[in-house]
């Protein structure tokens, strides 16, 4: 996440005396379009004004207006970042919610079955070749990781975003950019269930995924993929009953 996917070719020349307006709508059409997606950095000033033929002011002055709109995140010394359209809306009251009232996570899951089974579901049928080398490589990395790795946990998360950047419906990657700031909370309450080991059947529900959607399966992708959630369910509830706690006692 977060590579640049906007190679050489991108903008299309500008035939117009508005032509900061002009910057302006075509990156809030490669963003609309999904062809630069969340987290992905836009080309650099210098480059959009090579590109296009205009001047660095016109760019840099799109730029700003792209920022001001809330489509970008201008980091120092980075660059411009595409922003989840939705995530500053859903990022605090969830945390909230799940943080307080650890037993919300069950619900979180049951939205992620649904959102996540059918993004499964259709990247089995919408996936390249790109996408699918991306997933196994995460697979290929997480492999190597032990459950207990601060690593797993991020791994894991690129893994599931995979899924849905496969999927490449833009609504749908931008819904989970704004889900996925609200994973550390549920991995946070997930470090404090028993110390049991099982990584090589989490592996294997993940590489099942993967599996079903190479083979272009979409209903086993999303079972596969909804089985995977329910088992982590399953297990949470498990470690519940055992512990009774609040998660907001832990922090």
């Amino acid at each position: 996440m977060g590579n640049n996917r906007n190679a050489k070719g991108v903008f299309s020349p500008i035939k117009t005396t508005k032509i900061p307006d002009e910057v302006y709508k075509q990156i809030v059409s490669l963003i609309s379009s999904g062809e630069i997606r969340p987290s992905e950095k836009l080309p650099s000033e210098r480059e959009i004004s090579t590109e296009l033929g205009v001047s660095r002011q016109s760019v840099r002055e799109a730029l700003y207006r792209a920022e001001t709109m809330g489509l970008i995140e201008v980091r120092q010394g980075e660059g411009s970042f595409v922003r989840s359209s939705i995530s500053n809306n859903l990022k605090a009251p969830l945390e909230v919610i799940i943080g307080e009232q650890a037993e919300r996570v069950f619900e979180f899951l049951e939205i992620r079955k649904l959102f996540e089974g059918w993004c499964a579901e259709k990247a089995a049928t919408e996936a390249n070749d790109e996408d699918l080398k991306k997933i196994k490589d995460i697979l290929d990395r997480m492999k190597k990781l032990k459950t207990t790795d601060k690593q797993w946990e991020e791994t894991d998360l690129e893994f599931h975003f995979s899924i849905v950047s496969a999927a490449n419906h833009v609504i749908a990657i931008h819904m989970m950019e704004a889900l996925k700031v609200n994973f550390t909370t549920f991995f946070d309450f997930r470090q404090i269930l028993e110390k049991i080991d099982k990584k090589e059947l989490l592996w294997q529900h993940h590489y099942d995924i993967y599996e079903a959607i190479k083979q272009r399966k979409p209903q086993l992708a999303k079972q596969k993929l909804v089985d995977h959630l329910n088992f982590m369910e399953a297990t949470i509830r498990e470690s519940w009953k055992k512990k009774k706690f609040r998660l907001s006692d832990q922090h």
